[in-house]
This record gives structure tokens, C-alpha cells and sequence, in this order.
């Protein structure tokens, strides 16, 4: 033996004394097994996503789940796919989440996306005999979910309106009111109020005062704003003066029938009492002949009063 090998030979003989096991250490194709994630992780308010996820080597694969985790809450399965059940949703995601999987790969889509749908989306490969492997997507859900804007007479004031918006969203919603008829900002002559929601948006109401006689007829714009998505709410002015004009004209044509109704009641109890006055003790016309009490103009028209 030359002097290399035997300087190589006493090294593997060391070798083994050290570590015994080390001739019989191996790596089984599923440690090998490397899940690749991907999917579109930010979307707007309303939208559809997909989440998808690949293993390397499917060998040992049981089962793919998809779970969701909220901060604060503990995960749970939104879908499963095995060689048993195939495809499965959980029944309270049926129309919500779709699965698309097999053995070496899973993608799930989810509509109609809610900021309730924020949240990390956790892929699962369950692997006999070494156990699961898991990736995680997290979800960011940005937009503006609501937008409305209504008018209401001003606190104290009978000549101005106040006009108020709401815009539900994430991140915060920043409103700006424009007159449709100048094409320019409006100055806000109230404070914006912002309120934090239990779906993790954001609430801002806006209010704007404005004289009746200026905007009669007109409309302004509430445009709310979320990071780069836009919204807006057209509000026409014209209800205001209408619904007082119209309350007025009820009141007035009201008062007019009562009048008249009262004239005619006066004319027909004059008539009562003449015929009485002529005929004496004669029958009362018109069915009145329950009225046992002699009439007289005055005590008719005193219960009138009444």
C-alpha cells in the first residue's frame, strides 16, 4: 500500500469510529421535496384572486389543504384535495373558494374578495411517513367598498343644507367634494370623521354646508380616494326646494278643503233651522229625526265649535 492510500485508509477507518451510522445516513425523496408559491397577493375590493402552490416530488403525498389564518384567530381549512374525496370545499366556502389540485400541486381561487378575506393563506402537503410541508400566501385587500352621499336641512339655518358622504375603504378613504357646474374643489366647512370597522377598513364621513339659493337645481361630487382606486357620488340639490314647495302646496290645498267643508256644513244647518223655524214640529228631511232637541242656529252652530 503506498503512503497516499494508507494515509486515506486511516482516515476512513477514523471516519467510521467517530460516526458508525455515517455509512448508512440517507435522503429520501420527500426532505428533497421543495414547494414553490405564487399567486397574485394584493387585490382590489370585489375582485377574484388565485393562490397557487407546487411540490417538487409528490412521492409520499396523502393529502393538499388550503387554510386560512386571521391575526388573532386559529387557522381553518378552507378546501382539501385527496385520492379519496378528490376535490372538496368546506361547505360554509361553497361559491366562494374553488380548489383546482392533485397530488404534486394545488391553486385555489377566491371571488367576490372582502377585506374579511385579508388574511394568510397556508398550502399544505400532507407527506407519509415525514410529515406536512407547508407554504404561506399572504393576502392584502385594498379599495373602496361604499360610497353614499344623501342631503339634510342645516342645523338652525332654514336658507343652507348640509350634505353629507360616507366612503367605506382600506387604506382610509380621503374625501374631496367638486361642484359639477364650476369644475372645482369646494372648500369643506365641516371636519371629516373617520371610524375603524371591525373588518379592518376604515370609515370617513365628510359634511358640507351650502346655501339653497347658490346650489338650488344643482349637483355636487363627493370623490372619494384609496390609494389608487377612485370613487365618486353625483347629489343633486334640487330635492330641497321641491319637497318644500310641494309640503307647501299640501298644506295650502288642505287648508282650502277644510274651509270649504266647513262652509257647506254651516250652509246645511242654516237650511235645518229655517225649515224648522217654517214647519214647526214637522219631520226633520234628510234623516235627522233623531234630533228630539227644538234647533236652533245658535246651539248648532256652538256644537259646531266644539
Amino acid at each position: 500500500m503506498s503512503f497516499g492510500g494508507g494515509i486515506l485508509f486511516h482516515l476512513l477507518l477514523v471516519s467510521l469510529v467517530l460516526f458508525p451510522n455515517l455509512g448508512n445516513i440517507s435522503v429520501p425523496g420527500p426532505y428533497l421535496s421543495v414547494i414553490i408559491a405564487r399567486g397574485d397577493t394584493s387585490v382590489e375590493f370585489g375582485g377574484d384572486t388565485s393562490l397557487s402552490c407546487a411540490l417538487s416530488n409528490p412521492s409520499g403525498v396523502k393529502q393538499v389543504s388550503w387554510e386560512r389564518v386571521r391575526a388573532g384567530d386559529d387557522a381553518e381549512t378552507l378546501a382539501t384535495f385527496s385520492e379519496r374525496y378528490k376535490d372538496y370545499v368546506h361547505q360554509e366556502y361553497v361559491g366562494k373558494v374553488t380548489i383546482t389540485a392533485s397530488f404534486n400541486s394545488s391553486s385555489i381561487v377566491i371571488k367576490n374578495v372582502t377585506f374579511e378575506d385579508e388574511a394568510c393563506y397556508i398550502c399544505s402537503f400532507k407527506l407519509y411517513p415525514s410529515g406536512p410541508k407547508r407554504e404561506t400566501l399572504c393576502l392584502t385587500v385594498k379599495g373602496i367598498s361604499e360610497i353614499t352621499a344623501s342631503v339634510n336641512p342645516a342645523s338652525g339655518s332654514d336658507s343652507d343644507v348640509t350634505v353629507s358622504c360616507l366612503a367605506k375603504g382600506k387604506p382610509t378613504p380621503i374625501l374631496q367634494w367638486k361642484s359639477t357646474e364650476k369644475d372645482q374643489t369646494l372648500h369643506l366647512s365641516g371636519s371629516n370623521n373617520i371610524m375603524i370597522n371591525s373588518d379592518g377598513s376604515n370609515t370617513t364621513t365628510s359634511y358640507l354646508k351650502l346655501p339653497i339659493s347658490q346650489f338650488h337645481g344643482k349637483s355636487v361630487e363627493c370623490v372619494a380616494q384609496s390609494d389608487n382606486v377612485e370613487k365618486s357620488y353625483q347629489i343633486s340639490l334640487s330635492g330641497k326646494n321641491d319637497e318644500v314647495t310641494n309640503n307647501t302646496s299640501r298644506r295650502y290645498i288642505t287648508t282650502v278643503l277644510v274651509l270649504v267643508f266647513m262652509l257647506i256644513i254651516i250652509f246645511v244647518i242654516t237650511l235645518i233651522c229655517l225649515y224648522k223655524r217654517l214647519h214647526g214640529k214637522q219631520q226633520i228631511p234628510f234623516h235627522l229625526n233623531k234630533v228630539k232637541a227644538r234647533c236652533t242656529c245658535t246651539s248648532l252652530l256652538k256644537k259646531l265649535r266644539l
